[in-house]
């Protein structure tokens, strides 16, 4: 089931890519529903993700940076 789960949000982040707030929806979302592995996986795969996404990976750090999830 877990991963399912993983995989399905991996496919919703995806999708609003294109929107801040509705990426910004769906990563809180991960971090209450995934496994913390799972959740570790994640980022992980959205730091390749966004690789060569500039706006993308500057949301993803304005995100990891107001809920001190990287140091």
């Amino acid at each position: 089931m877990g991963q399912m789960l993983y995989d399905y949000t991996k496919s919703a982040i995806t999708k609003v890519s294109s929107n801040k707030s509705l990426f910004y929806k769906e990563l809180i979302k991960a971090s209450k529903r995934l496994m913390p592995y799972e959740w570790d996986k994640l980022i992980n795969w959205l730091f390749y993700f966004t690789a060569d996404k500039p706006e993308l990976k500057n949301w993803l750090y304005e995100y990891l940076d107001k809920n001190k999830l990287v140091s």
